[in-house]
């Protein structure tokens, strides 16, 4: 088979996957949680850890690996050493975290956890020998200029999505380490960082043209903090704890007194 054809068809795999992974973390969030919100790092329906780890697992062990229980440990491993990296990556690119297992037992610096690992295991199982042999007949199936068609229109939508929401996560970023100096200054001069201070500090931006343009642009719609904040609720920012706090929770205060405020009194 052709390099081209294989490497399209992979596509189309993680992206299969990573829809999967989608639906299933959004199902049991809604079942857990009782309230619908969108799972993922991207804008689209997409879980990509699920993508590819689903087409690695494929890669390295179909028909390669027959013992189920050897599968098994297999793709457990496989998966938890991707998770590990994701989690560390993605704290490195972004001071983030967006999933912590430090309550559960047995995990590893709150990135990894057994029961992750043993669901992993069982996943790539399910994934090796019941659905990729469906799925891989499927694209086989389908005419070179199908695969290429299809992988081209969504591989250009993926790279969008994924330039979009790195865009918007740098812009926000570098938001929260202005803000997060200013407050650093005034602690270095021994000001107190007290609930009064954050509110002055809240209400500068929201009086201040340019931060408040800034601030609504990473509150915004399209805002990837605001949507990984609603959806992974151990999100956070360690090095930029408090303008996380001043940026998104205080302003969120401010909105509901604003809504609150009697329609009949005037306005500032």
């Amino acid at each position: 088979m052709h390099v081209l054809r294989i490497l399209a068809e992979g596509f189309l795999w993680f992206l299969l996957y990573s829809v999967c992974g989608w639906i299933m973390e959004t199902l049991l969030y809604i079942i857990v949680q009782k309230k619908v919100v969108k799972r993922g790092f991207l804008f689209g329906p997409l879980c990509p850890i699920y993508g590819v780890g689903a087409v690695l697992s494929t890669v390295l062990f179909y028909g390669r690996i027959e013992n189920i229980f050897l599968l098994f440990l297999a793709g457990s491993a496989v998966c938890t050493v991707l998770e590990f990296m994701t989690h560390l990556v993605l704290e490195k690119l972004f001071h983030a975290t967006w999933w912590d297992y430090s309550e559960r037992r047995f995990n590893i610096q709150g990135r990894i956890c057994l029961r992750n690992s043993l669901l992993f295991g069982v996943g790539i199982v399910l994934i090796v020998r019941v659905f990729q042999p469906y799925v891989m007949g499927f694209t086989a199936g389908l005419s070179d200029a199908v695969v290429y068609s299809v992988a081209l229109v969504l591989y250009s939508v993926f790279l969008l999505d994924l330039a979009t929401t790195v865009a918007g996560l740098k812009n926000t970023v570098e938001l929260l380490k202005n803000l997060q100096e200013i407050i650093g200054e005034h602690v270095q001069k021994g000001v107190d960082t007290t609930d009064e201070y954050m509110n002055a500090l809240a209400e500068r931006i929201r009086t201040n043209p340019n931060l408040a343009r800034l601030a609504q642009t990473a509150r915004g719609g399209f805002s990837p903090v605001e949507r990984l904040k609603n959806a992974y609720p151990k999100f956070t920012m360690k090095r930029y704890k408090d303008a996380l706090h001043v940026l998104f929770d205080r302003s969120e205060e401010d909105r509901r007194d604003d809504g609150a405020q009697d329609p009949s009194e005037p306005k500032d």
